[in-house]
């Protein structure tokens, strides 16, 4: 029977940032002949959109279900920016509860049996609360191995008492090469490696000179769902944001590429924008089979989410982030400092003027030579999530 791995974080819905984990880590475990068991928010959408099997988890009340459900799977590896409850207070309990659906374990001869559990290319930012904090330090001891994606991430969970973090990498910086759909990459021989990550993808040459804008609504703590608080909370950004937009484009010359890397969230804030902008913007449609080449299309990239600007980074792009989370400022540092990063804070305050972002874009733009050494700096560190991953093979074999 062949091996199977289940793969847990934030799959099923329209984050195209999520999703282009979950393929970068179906393609790894079928590299390695391991079959990836996607546990999802949307199981019947997640099968037909990456050719894997899925199962469906969308409550920690359905933690019953769930452990039914994985009872054939031989562990478990949790990816993503999943330890944080700067959007909900019910994050933490909703991931951390698939960790505890899963039981399986082996013998230590150090301690107590570790679970057949790692997180691999995981993400902690702020949690709020001691309660909190203790769940995921409790779920993240019982883990073989903990890799976080950045420097930052792993300082949070030592300090927080999780011993043996490592520093290693998003997985979607394994690059373009990898963001295959997963029915293809289960055509490949059993055992075999993953091929080696492509270069920079350039289909720039078909298009005019555009900055790709990737925004979302700011994030409001609550009980209310996601789509639910973010339907109007970027109202008070628009004309402050719009104004910003018209001047960096009549300043650069080029045309904007509106990019929604959540629809579900996304599209409304930038379909407003649009209207106000007295520059013609195109909003594109975007999905994760295109999501890399549609960011490859511009000279430079304007980014509020994190993914975006792991895609510019992949295409060699310089790139504007805009620090709407801890996580962000982490990125833009990582590899040297590649991206510049602007404070958000103004935005709140109603006094984002159009000058800082000229300012940022011209500075990403001077130091644009340092993307292809932080690319090559962070997938260096992608041999940490490999080792992860090849040693919990072991464990189970």
């Amino acid at each position: 029977m062949a091996l199977r791995i289940a793969l847990a974080g934030w799959y099923g819905s329209d984050n195209l940032g999520d999703e282009m984990i979950l393929s970068c880590m179906s393609v790894a475990l079928r590299a390695r002949g391991v079959e990836p068991v996607a546990v999802s928010i949307d199981a019947e959408r997640t099968a037909a959109v990456h050719g894997v099997e899925a199962v469906a988890h969308r409550s920690p009340l359905d933690s019953a279900a769930l452990r039914r459900s994985l009872r054939g799977v031989h562990a478990m590896v949790l990816s993503g920016g999943v330890v944080q409850s700067e959007t909900s207070p019910w994050n933490m309990w909703f991931h951390m509860s698939r960790l505890r659906a899963y039981r399986r374990s082996v013998p230590s001869t150090r301690g107590p049996a570790r679970a057949l559990v790692a997180a691999i290319g995981l993400g902690a930012g702020h949690v709020r609360g001691a309660g909190g904090r203790r769940m995921a330090v409790s779920e993240m001891r019982r883990a073989c191995h903990v890799v976080t994606r950045d420097a930052a991430s792993a300082r949070r969970l030592r300090d927080w008492g999780v011993p043996g973090v490592a520093v290693g990498a998003d997985p979607v910086l394994a690059g373009d090469a990898a963001l295959v759909s997963s029915r293809a990459a289960a055509t490949r021989p059993p055992h075999s490696r993953p091929a080696a990550p492509a270069g920079p993808t350039d289909s720039r040459g078909d298009s005019t000179d555009t900055i790709g804008v990737i925004l979302r609504p700011p994030n409001r703590r609550g009980i209310r769902t996601a789509a639910a608080k973010t339907r109007t909370s970027w109202q008070p950004w628009t004309g402050q944001l719009a104004r910003s937009l018209d001047a960096l484009a009549e300043r650069s010359g080029m045309t904007l590429r509106l990019l929604p890397f959540q629809p579900s969230q996304d599209t409304g804030m930038l379909a407003a924008l649009q209207r106000e902008m007295k520059t013609d913007a195109e909003l594109v449609t975007l999905d994760v089979d295109n999501v890399l080449a549609e960011v490859a299309r511009s000279r430079f990239v304007v980014t509020m989410r994190y993914h975006g600007a792991i895609a510019a980074l992949l295409n060699d792009q310089a790139a504007v982030v805009l620090d709407y989370s801890p996580k962000m400022g982490s990125l833009a540092a990582e590899g040297g400092g590649w991206a510049t990063l602007v404070d958000l804070a103004a935005l709140d305050a109603g006094r984002f003027e159009p000058r800082t972002l000229i300012d940022a874009a011209d500075e990403a733009q001077d130091q644009s030579h340092r993307t292809t050494e932080a690319r090559g700096l962070l997938r260096e560190r992608l041999k940490v999530n490999d080792a992860a991953l090849d040693d919990l093979l072991e464990l189970i074999q």
